[in-house]
């Protein structure tokens, strides 16, 4: 089977390039957060590891870590929870063997919007896919790939495909002339909280957002809660946050995305902390007093 360098060589040029210096600066970012994490911490606090990659201070989950007093560790050391951790689009075989069964996100082995579709549609019954060659109206375009940039939308239909981009329905997400995307957060088959959040209509990839921290229950309906963790259970997912997208013409949401270490929205106001690692905390602190899978 392929290791993380023969998955890597599958990402096209130029983001092949770009993720290889990605990487190598994550991986000193890492290392300096976590010696200023542990300074100050009980030697003999809880520990968490993080495998392939190493836990950078943006993710929400440092955030939670640093609210509970757990220490991080290398992989391989004594540690009370051991989370897989790959901000690339495919989890490595060689990093899945090397995990412990009981570590989480172990399964989730492949986040591609390709996969996230076709897990989706057999959760769902309907897909956000369309064959660019015969839709007829506006389309989204996007690489398969996950974190790299590159949405957009065209008019189709179009004269061909693009290998490596996936091809989907514009959904009709603008409420009051803003984009609005619910990101859900899973945890071992709950969801803790959902960001909402709300960007300028006329700029539905990028720029500026407001974040609001929500209920399942303030923007989800029971059975709609329920798909979504079919959903994470399906691709793998113990722990990470969903793109969900509301079709108000349909009421239907889609799973446009899904990111298995997901980082602090930039939006997110300091006031809503505690809405939004609180129950992170809480979650991962029971985890750890379980122990085991």
């Amino acid at each position: 089977m392929p290791g993380a360098r023969d998955l890597i060589a599958q990402v096209p040029d130029p983001w092949r390039r770009w993720l290889t210096v990605r990487r190598a600066r994550r991986w000193l970012r890492a290392v300096l957060f976590e010696r200023r994490h542990n300074r100050g911490l009980a030697a003999h606090a809880p520990r968490a590891s993080f495998f392939p990659m190493r836990l950078e201070p943006t993710a929400a989950v440092a955030h939670a870590l640093a609210r509970i007093g757990v220490r991080i560790t290398g992989f391989g050391a004594r540690a009370d929870l051991v989370i897989a951790w790959e901000t690339g689009t495919w989890l490595p075989p060689g990093a899945v063997r090397r995990l412990p069964e009981s570590a989480i996100n172990g399964r989730c082995t492949d986040i591609s919007k390709t996969t996230v579709d076709r897990v989706w549609t057999q959760i769902a019954g309907y897909s956000i896919s369309v064959d660019p060659l015969t839709w007829d109206g506006p389309l989204v375009v996007k690489p398969d790939v996950n974190g790299v940039r590159g949405g957009r939308i065209v008019a189709g239909p179009l004269a061909s495909r693009r290998p490596h981009w996936v091809y989907q329905r514009l959904i009709d997400c603008v409420v009051n002339g803003r984009v609005r995307t619910l990101r859900p957060m899973i945890f071992e088959g709950r969801i803790l909280a959902v960001y909402d959040k709300w960007r300028a209509g006329d700029d539905r990839f990028s720029g500026p957002e407001e974040v609001l921290v929500r209920t399942a229950d303030d923007v989800l309906s029971p059975a709609e809660q329920g798909q979504l963790l079919q959903f994470a259970n399906g691709l793998g997912m113990d722990y990470g946050e969903l793109d969900v997208l509301r079709d108000e013409g349909s009421g239907l949401i889609y799973v446009v995305d899904a990111n298995r270490t997901p980082i602090r929205p930039r939006g997110l106001k300091r006031q809503d902390d505690d809405a939004a690692f609180g129950a992170l905390a809480q979650a991962l602190t029971e985890r750890i007093g379980r122990g085991g899978p």
